[in-house]
């Protein structure tokens, strides 16, 4: 099982830190929102991490991934339907799972670069805590198959289980309701990536 994230929470606080953002600024207790908005980019690094996580963008969409570019350009999304990762109420990975999630892996050890977020959602069909619980159990489930795969080396991944409080679409009807099942993996630039970007 994977430890708890104090390691992970003093790393990110010393990189953080050392970079000279706001050290008061805690990831593991923010929440969803304000992980992805933070660090900010000023307008005068925004055209150079734009350009360096188009690259990102592009990259992750060769690979097979659907991958949008949010908070103007600056941050990647990488979205993957349930159903390929989980079964019908399972909080297990599938066999296959890895699949979908290895390929992701180099992007997700590179902490230098990215803050990785993990969002799980579901459709309304429950009430709302079994949601909770099932979009927690396989946010855990995702961190822990990257624990594992990356040699039991925290990755610093930040999971949420957000249950039915996000849809993007209506929950009428079976394919509405599978679009809303999803798995979201947000790469957002560190101030590091942000500075390096800026000198170039």
């Amino acid at each position: 099982m994977k430890p708890k994230r104090i390691l992970a929470s003093f790393l990110l606080a010393v990189s953080v830190a050392a970079s000279g953002a706001d050290n008061n600024f805690d990831p593991y207790s923010a929440n969803i929102e304000e992980n992805i908005a933070t660090p900010a980019v000023s307008a005068k690094a925004s055209h150079a991490v734009v350009n360096a996580m188009s690259q990102l963008v592009k990259t992750l969409r060769g690979a097979g991934y659907k991958v949008d570019a949010v908070r103007k350009g600056e941050v990647a999304l990488v979205t993957i339907p349930c159903t390929e990762l989980f079964s019908a109420n399972s909080v297990e990975l599938k066999k296959d799972a890895s699949r979908r999630l290895l390929p992701l892996l180099p992007y997700i050890k590179r902490s230098d670069n990215f803050k990785v977020i993990l969002a799980v959602h579901s459709d309304n069909t429950g009430d709302d805590l079994y949601a909770e619980r099932l979009t927690a159990d396989r946010a855990n489930a995702i961190d822990e198959f990257f624990f594992q795969a990356n040699d039991r080396q925290d990755t610093g991944i930040i999971p949420y289980g957000l249950g039915a409080d996000e849809p993007i679409a209506p929950n009428s009807g079976i394919g509405n309701r599978a679009k809303n099942r999803r798995v979201e993996i947000y790469f957002v630039p560190t101030e590091l990536l942000i500075n390096k970007a800026r000198k170039r």
